[in-house]
């Protein structure tokens, strides 16, 4: 009994943690059915560096990417269905953000909203 115990205490801290680290991205076109977080994001001098998640219908997706502040343009580092662990880099090259777009709607975040 105490080790079922332990497991759920353990399953409600974790669940508890996991949500207080995500930060809800808002968007600025609704018709996407898909719901992003941020996870983390760390600066290196205009660069940001950062993890989220889109919560879709059907599926549950992880990109890291940079965004350069200065120039408002973004790289995708890498993306993976099954876990921000499971991101293998594969740096695209930088592009230009499309207004409206969740990678906007992110960058603007990021940049402007923090």
């Amino acid at each position: 009994m105490k080790s079922l115990l332990k497991i759920f205490l353990i399953a409600f801290f974790s669940s508890i943690s996991l949500s207080h680290a995500q930060t809800l991205i808002p968007r600025s076109e609704a018709s996407d059915k898909g719901t992003y977080y941020l996870l983390a994001q760390k600066k290196k001098g205009n660069v940001i560096n950062t993890l989220h998640k889109r919560v879709g219908v059907d599926s549950v997706g992880y990109t890291r990417s940079e965004i350069n502040c200065q120039t408002m343009k973004m790289r995708v580092i890498g993306y993976s269905e099954r876990s921000p662990d499971s991101i293998k880099r594969q740096p695209t090259e930088w592009f230009d953000l499309v207004p409206g777009s969740s990678k906007s709607d992110l960058a603007n975040f990021v940049c402007f909203s923090r």
